[in-house]
């Protein structure tokens, strides 16, 4: 049986905790190491709810300071004396067997650096919103919906409720503190996945995500991360070959987040990337070192999925598709001169 430490990385989950809690409690074929709550600062009481309602069965620990996601993951991985640590938002209710279906992986896949599961929304609990994705060249996550009946291979997945190789993923630098809300999960997992350390999805785990989704708010966050994701970890030759196609999507995207109001977020994202070139330099320098399995085999040119406001529209819907068509013709062109 599995030894597995649970991370829930907290901000404000006085309402949605105590269920997440007793479905880890509940968790069947794995043995529970430990039960950590890190919390990012919240101001509802949701940690001293946590340490009153389940003592000696939780242990809180405060992070003083609200700087993201990542840093509370990052302490949950080092306060973990476990090798697989769970990490989990404090939104995520998981089926009995769910840790125990991701644990498994390990055993056939032993240099496996991530395992997530099929994650569905709970106000539509047939409807899947995750079940590990890859990353399109142009800078965009290609969900995966296909449920497969082995774990399978794939690209990147969220760290809503993924299971880690606690020595891979800080071996390779843990979750980056510099990245906030917007592919600063990804980033880690893809970095697994470059470096020899393939992520795996398990479509019969399954976990339901209470959460309606994330604000806009953070475009100008998401805008520069993603910027940031392509120059740390693509190499060069597949940047300057792949610019044309990245340079058409967010020449569109920029488009669409201005109709929406988002404009001034969407560029002022851009420059920040662009001031920030230095600053990912090491970053780069970490990942070349270490990388193992190239461009072409690590990223794609498949559909990709568009935002819903843009499906719903018969006219973006159908330019939306010629965009796609066009990124996947230049995929086509490019990926036979990339480095094998």
């Amino acid at each position: 049986m599995h030894r597995v430490t649970f991370g829930i990385i907290n901000y404000n989950g006085v309402a949605s905790l105590p269920p997440v809690i007793e479905r880890l409690l509940a968790q069947e074929d794995v043995e529970i190491a430990e039960i950590l709550l890190v919390d990012n600062a919240s101001p509802d009481g949701s940690a001293q709810m946590v340490r009153e309602r389940y003592a000696g069965r939780v242990r809180v620990i405060e992070m003083g300071d609200n700087r993201g996601p990542n840093p509370p993951r990052n302490r949950a991985l080092h306060e973990a004396q476990t090798d697989l640590v769970m990490l989990l938002d404090n939104d995520i209710l998981f089926a009995p067997d769910y840790a125990a279906r991701l644990a498994a992986v390990f055993d056939t896949h032993p240099a496996a650096g991530a395992v997530t599961g099929q994650i569905r929304f709970h106000a539509e609990p047939e409807k899947i919103q995750y079940n590990g994705a890859d990353i399109h060249y142009a800078g965009e996550v290609v969900v995966n919906r296909a449920v497969k009946p082995e774990p399978f291979v794939v690209g990147t997945v969220s760290a809503g409720a993924t299971l880690l190789n606690r020595r891979v993923a800080l071996e390779l630098g843990a979750y980056d503190e510099d990245l906030q809300f917007g592919w600063e999960d990804g980033d880690l997992t893809f970095r697994m996945t470059v470096c020899g350390h393939p992520c795996y999805a398990v479509s019969q785990a399954v976990c339901w995500h209470m959460s309606a989704g994330r604000s806009t708010k953070w475009v100008r966050l998401q805008v520069r991360n993603r910027w940031r994701f392509l120059m740390v970890h693509l190499d060069a030759r597949t940047f300057w070959l792949a610019l044309p196609g990245i340079l058409l999507y967010q020449l569109c995207a920029g488009f669409f987040f201005t109709l929406k109001g988002n404009g001034g977020a969407f560029f002022g994202g851009c420059w920040d990337a662009l001031r920030s070139r230095a600053a990912i330099r090491e970053k780069k320098d970490f990942v070349r070192a270490h990388k193992r399995v190239p461009d072409r085999q690590s990223l794609t040119g498949g559909a990709l999925e568009l935002p819903g406001a843009v499906q719903e529209k018969k006219a973006l819907a159908l330019f939306g598709k010629i965009l796609g068509g066009l990124l996947h013709g230049w995929w086509l062109i490019i990926r036979p001169l990339l480095r094998r």
